[in-house]
């Protein structure tokens, strides 16, 4: 019992205020754009907004776009993005250092305003206000909430800057939303985001699952990235990715490459002032487990001690656990392309799939309009995710293990095994609770939860 009641203190410590709990739902940012017409300087378009990735549209210099998403919203968020290429364009400006792999990137607009308008007809009549102003912007997608109270209508003026953009998504971010995603990564974030994009991706996966949920996707994938220059340049990522609430990161495969084992204490640094830096601005960072090489086509492999790496990163910082692409890929070697490294189109669309099944949980809440009570995910270890169904608590499990559960003052309420893989009721218990957790590999990991 003594040990137990040790126990339910550090995890007192990780809610912060003793006998204090709180849960935060997912909150929506639904598309305004799907579909609707996008005016432009050279004429009207709707692949900008039909919601295939791919280009659709080229910018250059004194170019614009707009489009009329209708009333009755306080403020919006634009997100744009230019496909197949590296999130960052490596030859200029003060992140020069990042060094991808190859050329300079497509960069797309660089200095350009947004306006908002309540009375043009074409998006070129009308009065116009500017409500932000960009430049000397060096990413290829980015997103940007601006104010629309009284507004109908958005436009982009581009005065420097050229490229082919795919899609030009407008969210309605009247309540806040916080339904907003970066996709950090070496090139195989690239490929899987902007090279090799899927018929459904990450967004329509969740949107498919959880109708009410639109997730915004600002794709950041740059070849040859190390986890140093994340780590070196972490507040220019910060600063291009304001508003993203979530980063799906996908780092290391070129640490294990370069440095082998003997890089491990410096990725270890590297991550840990990731995962510190996006907690202090706000930012949820959640890491996937490295893809496994295919090492008949790739002559090596990834050391399985980077995977363990980010199993620690995940439960001594209390992350999200992230998909496994280590495992998925050891067993559908076929999903790489030649290199035997990175993700086919098959191979992309699985690794979108996974984030979207691991990320599931955050999405299940309360419907009222659908008459019943869905889940809420209120913690998540590497194998269990911890839920609240209906007011008693719920363990998602993806392998074998064993629970015990403690109350508010430290006594263990149940326990019990965890025979397979599935979902499991708990009835009968609620308030303020600890749950600790014990994998089929005997790791041990210790969530609090509030039940209402």
């Amino acid at each position: 019992m003594v040990a137990d009641r040790i126990l339910f203190k550090a995890a007192l410590l990780f809610i912060g205020v003793a006998g204090v709990c709180q849960v935060s739902a997912m909150v929506a940012n639904p598309i305004l754009s799907r579909g609707k017409t996008v005016y432009t300087s050279s004429g009207s378009v709707t692949l900008l907004t039909d919601d295939k990735f791919g280009p659709s549209w080229t910018a250059g210099n004194n170019s614009w776009l707009a489009i009329n998403v209708g009333t009755g919203h306080s403020q919006i968020m634009i997100n744009w993005d230019v496909p197949y290429t590296n999130w960052f364009d490596s030859t200029t400006g003060a992140a020069a250092n990042l060094k991808t792999c190859g050329g300079p990137s497509d960069i797309g607009p660089v200095d350009y305003t947004f306006q908002t308008s309540s009375n043009s007809t074409t998006g070129s009549d009308g009065a116009w206000t500017t409500v932000a102003t960009v430049t000397g912007n060096k990413v290829t997608s980015r997103a940007q909430t601006i104010p629309f109270t009284g507004a109908s209508w958005v436009k982009m003026n581009i005065t420097k800057g050229g490229g082919a953009l795919d899609e030009f998504e407008v969210f309605d971010m009247s309540n806040d939303g916080t339904d907003v995603w970066f996709f950090p990564g070496t090139s195989i974030s690239e490929m899987t985001y902007k090279s090799e994009i899927p018929a459904q991706n990450f967004a329509d996966l969740v949107h498919a699952s959880h109708p009410a949920f639109n997730p915004v996707m600002i794709r950041g994938g740059i070849g040859c990235i190390l986890s140093v220059y994340v780590s070196t340049f972490i507040s220019y990522y910060l600063d291009m990715t304001r508003g993203a609430k979530y980063w799906a990161i996908e780092m290391g495969t070129n640490d294990a490459y370069n440095n082998g084992t003997s890089g491990l204490a410096t990725f270890t640094r590297n991550m840990q002032l990731i995962i510190d830096s996006c907690k202090a601005a706000g930012v949820q960072p959640i890491i996937a487990r490295l893809i496994a090489t295919n090492p008949t086509q790739a002559g090596w492999q990834v050391n399985i001690a980077y995977e363990t790496t980010i199993d620690s990163l995940t439960k001594v910082n209390k992350l999200i656990a992230g998909p496994d692409l280590y495992t998925y890929f050891l067993n559908n070697p076929s999903e790489h392309n030649s290199d035997g490294i990175h993700p086919n189109a098959t191979g992309a669309a699985s690794v979108q799939r996974l984030w979207a099944q691991k990320m599931d949980s955050l999405y299940m809440v309360t419907s009222a309009a659908k008459g019943r009570t869905e889940s809420v995910a209120v913690g998540s270890a590497r194998s269990f995710t911890l839920l609240s169904v209906n007011g008693h608590i719920g363990i998602r499990a993806e392998s074998a293990g064993a629970l015990r559960i403690f109350s508010s003052n430290g006594a263990m309420l149940k326990s019990m095994n965890i025979p397979s893989a599935g979902l499991y009721r708990l009835a009968g218990i609620q308030g303020c609770c600890i749950v600790q957790c014990t994998s089929i590999d005997n790791s041990v990991e210790t969530m609090p939860a509030v039940l209402r």
